[in-house]
Formats: structure tokens, sequence, C-alpha cells
């Protein structure tokens, strides 16, 4: 059974950002909205900006088709000139460790990247995050979304 939810992200003063009556204020340019969705040993996190879907990434923990397990991508859905970054916490704690990462950097939009993997034990606890990312500017990134290998 699939659950969603929403999280806004908490970002830093520099790109301009407060929470206003539970909704992401900020100038068009840095506004993100985060939606988190869980399903069995899988996460997966969309980004929006504005109504627009920017992009999202995928955490699958075992293989599908031609879509190996403990694998993770990132997907650019909207040409704004910000790319989406994936980034994989294997066993996460109170802090944020990236064991792996995969972005859309230097490419245009629509773009997803390839499913970066690679072996993780069984039943082992993952995290994934996903970041808008461009150059010269600060990742505006999502909370996390928790899965299984």
């Amino acid at each position: 059974m699939k659950r969603t939810f929403t999280a806004l992200a908490v970002l830093a003063s520099t790109m301009g950002l407060v929470l206003v009556g539970g909704q992401a204020s900020a100038a068009p340019e840095s506004q993100a909205r985060f939606e988190l969705g869980i399903q069995s040993a899988d996460a997966g996190i969309n980004v929006y900006r504005g109504s627009d879907l920017a992009g999202y990434g995928d955490f699958n923990a075992d293989p599908d088709g031609s879509v190996p397990g403990d694998a993770i991508r990132a997907c650019d859905t909207l040409a704004d000139g910000w790319g989406v970054e994936t980034q994989l916490d294997v066993n996460p704690g109170a802090t944020w460790d990236t064991d792996r990462v995969v972005n859309t950097r230097g490419h245009a939009s629509p773009y997803c990247s390839g499913w970066a993997s690679g072996n993780i034990g069984e039943n082992t606890p993952v995290a994934i995050r996903v970041c808008l990312v461009k150059s010269g500017e600060t990742p505006i990134c999502s909370g996390r979304a928790f899965g299984e290998s």
C-alpha cells in the first residue's frame, strides 16, 4: 500500500525562504515543495517548483526487469536551469552521510540519470533525499524518505 505525504524543506536563509502557514514561500527562483512516497521497501521523492513537477528521485530495492536492485536515479522534468540530484544514505543515523549519488547536471531537461547500483545487505535500512542543484547556488534538498534493501 502506498503512503504519500508532503514534507516542506527547511532551507537556508540565503535562498530567501520562510515557512508561512504551512506553505513554503519564496521568490519563484527558489521555491520548492517535496512529496515523499514509500511503497514496500522502495522510496521516491517528487520535487515541485510552484505547481510544476521539476523532477524526482527514486530508490529501487529489488531488481525489476531492466531496473537493478539497491539502485538510485535522478530525473529532471522541468527546463528551468536547475538539475536534480538523488543521494543515498545506507544505515542512516542522526546526520546525513551520502554513500551514493546521481544527478542530471549537464543534461537538458527532460532527462533521467542512469541507475547507480551496488550491493547492499538484505534488510539494511536506507534513506534518500532529492536536491535541486544549480552551479553557483546552494542546493535545495528534501527531507529523508526511508526504504530498505
